[in-house]
């Protein structure tokens, strides 16, 4: 289960999450840097014009990693997630939002359940300044032996749906993820977005290249797949996207 907000397009997102040295250097700079006390372990470049960065830093507790998601005009959404995919903290300044988890949540994610029994179960409260939210859904694997650019994954479907406090159906989507065991995260696939502040659309946003340090690409600021289909498709991409 990956954060709904991920396909929103906005260049200014993670400005909530760097000090302003660090966001200097990252337009200045054709790769990406990760705040200080970080480190940089992951490079994905996806379909849908984007590329994803991922690192952990050392104040955190074990289990914890961030990643930040670009498309051609820059970081727009920036996450942290624990060790069982839980969204610890979001920022998205496409919506003006900030989000931090509510805990203990009703029914918490857990990478864990899902890899041991096939299926995982999630409801909980997301807390935010502009308004509280709660989550609601499933993860289930569907096939145990993907593999993209070598990376082994398995496949899931989901369906989440998040409503306001008075109950009413704010977002809801479904489709296919990839999730790792070897990071513990959950990487975007193909979905539907039913209901949404965009309206109902179909997205693929699968991984192409799994880029690691030392290899040509990683830290990349730029994304490579798709952009062109992107940009003509401009109008619907103001959305909220299960990514």
């Amino acid at each position: 289960m990956t954060r709904p907000c991920a396909l929103t397009r906005v260049a200014c997102c993670f400005a909530l999450a760097l000090p302003l040295g660090n966001q200097v250097a990252a337009q200045q700079s054709r790769l990406f840097s990760p705040p200080e006390g970080c480190e940089a372990f992951l490079t994905v470049q996806q379909k849908a014009c984007i590329v994803s960065h991922h690192w952990t830093c050392k104040a955190d507790p074990a289990g914890v990693q961030w990643h930040a998601e670009s498309d051609e005009m820059g970081p727009y959404y920036v996450g942290q997630t624990d060790g069982e995919t839980q969204w610890l903290q979001s920022f998205n300044l496409a919506q003006g939002r900030t989000t931090t988890l509510e805990q203990p949540a009703a029914d918490p994610a857990n990478l864990t359940t899902l890899l041991d029994s096939g299926i995982d179960t999630y409801d909980f409260i997301l807390l935010s300044p502009e308004g509280n939210s709660r989550v609601f859904g499933y993860d289930r694997i569907i096939d145990e032996r993907v593999e993209i650019d070598g990376e082994p994954l398995a496949m899931t479907e989901f369906h989440v749906t998040e409503t306001d406090t008075d109950g009413e159906v704010t977002y809801e989507a479904k489709g296919h993820e990839y999730v790792s065991r070897r990071h513990r995260r959950f990487f975007a696939g193909t979905g539907q977005v039913l209901q949404g502040a965009g309206g109902a659309f179909d997205y693929d946003s699968t991984p192409v290249d799994f880029i690691y340090p030392g290899e040509p690409g990683f830290l990349a600021r730029k994304p490579i797949y798709g952009c062109f289909e992107q940009k003509a498709a401009a109008p619907l991409l103001q959305k909220d996207v299960a990514q």
